[in-house]
């Protein structure tokens, strides 16, 4: 019988996890299969009973993992950008040619929402709950004013703007056109944000 340092399986999951997390904003949740990412980890496609009770368990739990991954970013982000541009630099951070190159370590929402759209309502609601998450960052970025509802619908609508410029620019196939369209969602993105309440 093998024996299993302590903590093997937690480690086994976690690794299970951020690959899952990676490669669905890569390449889509429909194309990954689970008997791929177990070899990624370096584990059986046997094994993944004793991580998961289910392919949609592990699709909610990825997406999970995708979204706190990309708040824990951003968080970091806006702890070294001046009290006094942190909007900005949140704004500038997420409409960027990197981000836009790199989408399976971005949002995760702008990389899995079509798809999360079409998840069980548990799965939805576990991933909207991070998403929150980032619109709750942006709600406390806004200018002062407007009552919480009031705030947190505007931070969602600049986090759609964002998100939706992200995607456009990503389709784009023109590099000069990708560009415009990056500085011209930043523009779009504050204006929304900064308006008068």
């Amino acid at each position: 019988m093998v024996r299993y340092k302590e903590g093997h399986k937690e480690e086994a999951r976690d690794a299970i996890l951020k690959n899952a997390a990676e490669r669905f904003r890569r390449d889509g949740i429909a194309a990954v299969g689970v008997r791929a990412l177990m070899a990624d980890a370096g584990l059986t496609h046997g094994g993944f009973y004793a991580h998961f009770t289910s392919r949609a368990d592990l699709v909610a739990a990825a997406a999970e993992v995708a979204a706190e991954s990309t708040i824990g970013y951003f968080e970091a982000v806006l702890v070294a950008a001046p009290d006094d541009r942190k909007l900005e630099t949140l704004i500038a951070t997420y409409l960027r040619a990197r981000h836009r190159a790199h989408m399976d370590l971005g949002c995760a929402a702008a990389a899995l929402a079509p798809e999360i759209a079409r998840e069980s309502v548990e799965t939805r609601a576990r991933f909207a709950a991070q998403t929150g998450r980032l619109i709750q960052l942006i709600a406390d970025l806004l200018p002062e004013g407007g009552t919480s509802e009031d705030r947190n619908t505007r931070a969602a609508t600049v986090f759609a703007t964002m998100m939706g410029v992200l995607q456009l620019m990503r389709i784009e196939t023109d590099e000069v056109a990708a560009e415009r369209l990056m500085r011209e969602g930043r523009d779009a993105a504050a204006c929304l944000a900064t308006r008068p309440w």
